[in-house]
């Protein structure tokens, strides 16, 4: 049964923006975050021709900078295309930013971030305007423009990795909201106490579906639960989310426990969303997205127990299709939707 919104205009989708480009100019998607640094080269239509990354990912704002700049040259150098056929650039940050003014607000894993002038700093190297949004929101539209919600003009994406974010998309367009923090599910409220969250508050949702929180309850689990083999996991590095999921699977009464509360707490959460948003899609990606149905099958269920009936019947629930990818070409998107302003 088709769940899509009503499609999104032409002008919107990669097709649309490839008229937008002379044949011999591109795009630049810089994204900086946890996986390092990664910039690409790309046609209107998304297309990457080129591209190179640095997986340096706690290197301070001066030095991410310079990287940035040289993975530009080596990407065009990739690509055979001439730095003057860059025409814009769109960068995904992993941390929050002022949209508005171009900067960086904070990173969470390397220092010098602080109200730094990415976009003006980038725009010197380049010389072409540049744009930028967190990594959240940049997958979102990622995802949205080429991947498991195109079509779609409402839509919620859901990041679970290290820790929990997503982005949301109404009638074709990123959601800011006022102070630029809309899409920051991961501190929505799910429980009136719990584990404490990164932010030092309890009870929010990346306390629970972030990657280190499940594997940190799971730990605590096996101080005071039996497990079907606790030989399994002697061996600290052995406990990872994959493993955790697919112990659960095979009946290990902690690693259910712990699934089964962080599909319930999701799944609440999600469906809350689907309620209040209407969207026509939601997208689930991340780290934790990687065990598949492991976690979709159960979450699909809760899910659609919890959401409002009419909503919880137009919405697509599903794992994201671009994977690592979403981010970069969400700063791709990002580039070729600014060549429309």
């Amino acid at each position: 049964m088709k769940t899509w919104g009503k499609t999104v205009e032409q002008a919107r989708l990669p097709g649309g923006w490839s008229t937008l480009l002379a044949a011999n100019d591109f795009v630049c998607g810089i994204e900086i975050g946890g996986r390092g640094q990664r910039v690409v080269v790309a046609d209107g239509a998304g297309r990457i021709v080129g591209q190179a990354r640095s997986i340096d990912s706690m290197a301070p704002a001066p030095g991410v900078l310079e990287t940035v700049k040289d993975l530009i040259d080596q990407a065009c150098g990739s690509a055979g295309v001439d730095l003057e056929h860059v025409v814009r650039a769109g960068i995904a940050f992993g941390g929050p930013v002022d949209v508005e003014r171009g900067l960086t607000l904070l990173s969470h894993r390397a220092p010098g971030f602080e109200n730094f002038p990415l976009v003006n700093l980038i725009e010197e190297h380049l010389s072409v305007a540049t744009v930028m949004d967190n990594s959240a929101r940049a997958a979102a539209l990622g995802e949205s423009v080429y991947g498991a919600a195109r079509g779609a003009t409402d839509v919620v994406y859901v990041h679970l990795g290290t820790g929990v974010g997503g982005g949301i998309i109404v009638d074709g367009r990123l959601l800011h909201g006022a102070s630029s923090t809309a899409g920051e599910f991961g501190h929505m409220v799910v429980s009136t106490g719990g584990p404490i969250c990164s932010c030092g508050k309890p009870g929010h949702l990346e306390a629970y579906a972030a990657a280190p929180a499940i594997v940190a309850r799971f730990r605590q689990r096996l101080e005071i639960e039996a497990s079907i083999d606790l030989d399994r996991w002697s061996n600290p590095k052995s406990i990872t989310v994959r493993s955790i999921f697919d112990a659960a699977r095979q009946g290990d009464p902690a690693a259910a426990d712990v699934v089964s509360e962080t599909v319930q707490v999701l799944g609440l959460a999600i469906a809350n969303l689907i309620t209040t948003l209407n969207p026509a899609a939601v997208i689930v990606g991340g780290l934790v997205s990687d065990v598949g149905s492991l976690l979709m099958d159960p979450l699909s269920a809760r899910v659609r127990q919890y959401s409002f009936p009419s909503a919880a019947r137009r919405v697509r629930l599903t794992i994201s299709q671009l994977g690592p990818d979403a981010t970069v070409l969400g700063a791709v998107a990002l580039a070729l939707q600014s060549l429309r302003s």
